[in-house]
């Protein structure tokens, strides 16, 4: 990742609550892979959409061990501040293809 990493170790106070910096990067980006992966399922332009998500799983493959560790443990954080999607959440890593440990 150019320009920083996923995560930092300092806490930002957030609506009354203290998330790390970087938790609403993978917000984000989880926010675009599901939009993709229903796509890819039911659009008219899902080829494109997968083309997009094997992009974007090439893009995280690029990160070392380490930084992939960081990601598993910002995708922990977010997957269980949401209990309903934590399953999805915790599989997307697999979803796309990447192993870091």
């Amino acid at each position: 990742m150019r320009g920083g990493s996923i995560t930092s170790s300092s806490p930002a106070l957030v609506e009354g609550e203290v998330v790390l910096q970087g938790d609403e990067v993978v917000r984000a980006l989880l926010t675009a892979v599901a939009a993709l992966e229903d796509l890819v399922k039911v659009g008219p332009d899902s080829p494109m959409a997968l083309s997009t998500l094997e992009e974007i799983a090439f893009e995280l493959g690029r990160m070392g061990s380490g930084e992939g560790r960081r990601f598993l443990d910002v995708l922990d954080r977010v997957a269980a501040a949401e209990p309903d999607r934590a399953a999805w959440i915790r599989d997307v890593p697999s979803a796309l293809g990447l192993e870091w440990i």
